[in-house]
């Protein structure tokens, strides 16, 4: 009994799930079935431009450039609305801020921050283990 109650959870939980992306699916056919010439519209791809005309399963859409091409249908994504220019809201001024000192100075490359091996960094250190007191046991062992 308990797992027909678990069973009937998860259905209940994968018809949840997967309702929204359905009805979505459904919005993109209706409106790729009902384009017509002159709309503008973008692509999954990114693609904007204005719908020329339509044969079939083929969408001939022009750029602002003038320039054509083709498209397979299920590649329209949506209608695009364009924002015209001078309209856009700022909704805050940005200041620019002062960078704080910080006693050195940022190079604008990455090639300075990287050290060159010169002939004095080939010896060895001080540190090397030919150099390094080896501490044994004194004489009682201890």
């Amino acid at each position: 009994m308990e797992m027909i109650i678990m069973i009937v959870v998860l259905f209940g939980a994968m018809f949840l799930m997967t309702r929204s992306t359905r009805k979505r699916q459904k919005e993109a056919v209706a409106f790729r079935d009902a384009m017509t010439a002159g709309t503008q519209v973008m692509t999954a791809s990114g693609y904007v431009g204005t719908v020329v005309s339509i044969d079939g399963d083929l969408v001939t859409l022009e750029s602002e450039t003038g320039n054509r091409t083709k498209w397979v249908r299920a590649a329209i994504a949506k209608e695009y609305e364009a924002v015209a220019p001078g309209i856009v809201e700022q909704t805050a001024q940005v200041t620019p801020v002062a960078p704080a000192p910080s006693g050195f100075e940022i190079p604008d490359d990455v090639s300075s921050l990287i050290s060159k091996p010169t002939e004095t960094s080939t010896q060895p250190d001080a540190t090397t283990p030919a150099d390094i007191e080896i501490k044994g046991d004194d004489e009682n062992g201890k």
